[in-house]
């Protein structure tokens, strides 16, 4: 009964708002917001895949003709899916050679036994990765490495839940993968915010602007969450075995094999490419990141690694894709995009607008609580998907440069660590052993904190640093 409920739940909302005329409202507007409750909805209850939601759109578009099916289609392969999906095959290699192992266990090698400087690294790591690869791939390629150390501590599967120090390192990966937004390839949801912002701009979004201006916000999301997830009680002062645990599995790895150097070297090729764009621009002005990026994950299909085969063929690639990923951001946008033409959002925006109009800190007060509550619930893709054109209508037609607004509001929506639907760290993490309860529970007492900060220091930066405030112009 539970299941049936929360199935029909969407289609009865979206079905009430098409036959009920809600204040004037006219067909369109009326099913860009069935669209949104019905997509809503099933995000937060998920009686189906995220994903699965995510291909709504193109049906109820089709369907009622709420806005064009060309430009909603769009969304599901355009330039950002490239980037997305070019960097995912990259770090497939990795993952398939094991450089992103190797990686993190020369890191943990260099911290010791330490519990807390252990959480720490965990933390760290977990944030530096993520700016780079999916959220998803980090939390998959950590999680195990944690469990190995805490089995290191002499704490068995069906203990974790018990302890507060295997439930720390492992929400240290969660909440730490959670809040890499460093670059643009970060995730899906860091380039829902470039799409927005080049739509906005009607220019390229390039790489060194976004780092610059975000990683101090990364700091301000980041610091305070790590310092409260310390304040939990650790039940001993150092760990038995820790670093002669990660040595063993280091030595089982021996020396990086061709296809580790091949993979590490393509993505950080194209990673100091897109940095250094800047420089070439004018000469190549078509190749942008998303295509240096593609023109590195050709090329994993056609170097060789080991053996003279490829470093990565596509019959062992194609069902480690993150398909998912790709529809969630693309629905999202796509729902974004519904939401905009139908002027929904201005009308939303209209709303807001008396209290944004109040000044910049009663703007960026009202969206990052509205980001960060819609992104503990739903995803953080969806969630920035659906305020983001709202922060932009809203904060452009009272005169304000959108742009670093829309950057605020992000911060606060990677925020998102209290329930499994928050992210993928979080999702995943339960898998490991982890005590829920502790997670909602500390999560709950560490998102209020990180919010102030946001909202505080991101405000200060705003005031106090002119090439925060100008991007964009």
């Amino acid at each position: 009964m539970k299941k049936l409920f929360q199935i029909l739940a969407g289609p009865i909302a979206f079905a009430l708002m098409m036959l009920i005329p809600f204040g004037g409202l006219d067909t369109t507007a009326r099913g860009a917001i069935g669209l949104l409750l019905w997509m809503l909805l099933w995000w937060i209850m998920q009686p189906v895949a995220p994903a699965v939601t995510a291909l709504l759109p193109i049906l109820i578009v089709q369907l009622f003709k709420i806005a064009e099916t060309k430009s909603v289609l769009a969304t599901y392969f355009n330039a950002t899916v490239v980037l997305l999906l070019s960097a995912n095959i990259i770090t497939l290699a990795w993952t398939k050679w094991g450089f992103d192992r190797r990686l993190a266990l020369n890191i943990m090698m260099r911290v010791g036994n330490n519990p807390k400087k252990l959480i720490i690294m965990w933390f760290a790591l977990s944030v530096v990765l993520s700016s780079c690869v999916a959220n998803a791939a980090v939390a998959a390629a950590l999680f195990p490495i944690v469990l190995t150390t805490i089995h290191a501590a002499n704490i068995s599967d069906d203990r974790i839940s018990e302890s507060n120090y295997a439930t720390m390192a492992l929400l240290a990966v969660a909440w730490g993968s959670n809040v890499g937004f460093g670059t643009p390839l970060g995730g899906a949801m860091n380039l829902v915010v470039v799409n927005l912002i080049e739509e906005y701009t009607g220019s390229e979004m390039m790489y060194i602007d976004w780092i610059i201006r975000v990683v101090p916000l990364v700091l301000i999301v980041s610091v305070p969450m790590l310092i409260l997830l310390l304040t939990n009680k650790i039940e001993f002062k150092e760990l038995p075995g820790t670093r002669e645990a990660l040595q063993a599995e280091l030595n089982a790895m021996g020396h990086m094999n061709r296809g580790e150097i091949i993979s590490a070297v393509l993505f950080i090729g194209a990673f100091g490419l897109s940095l250094a764009r800047p420089l070439f621009q004018k000469l190549f002005p078509t190749l942008t990141a998303n295509y240096i990026f593609l023109l590195a994950a050709l090329l994993c299909f056609v170097l060789p690694g080991e053996n003279n085969k490829p470093v990565l063929e596509w019959g062992w690639s194609m069902p480690r894709i993150k398909w998912g990923v790709f529809l969630l951001i693309a629905g999202g946008t796509a729902l974004g995009n519904v939401i905009t033409t139908s002027n929904v959002g201005g009308m939303i925006a209209e709303v807001l607008t008396p209290i944004a109009d109040k000044g910049p800190l009663a703007a960026i007060i009202v969206f990052s609580i509205l980001g960060c509550f819609f992104a503990n619930i739903m995803t953080i893709t969806g969630c920035i998907a659906l305020i983001g054109p709202i922060v932009i209508t809203t904060m452009s037609g009272l005169g304000y440069n959108p742009i670093p607004f829309l950057l605020l509001v992000y911060a606060a929506c990677n925020i998102s660590i209290c329930l499994p639907s928050s992210g993928a760290g979080p999702a995943m993490v339960s898998g490991y052993g982890a005590n829920m309860n502790k997670m909602v529970k500390w999560g709950l007492k560490t998102v209020p904190v990180c919010l102030i900060s946001s909202i505080v220091l991101g405000y200060l930066l705003y005031l106090i640093w002119p090439g925060f405030s100008a991007i964009g112009l």
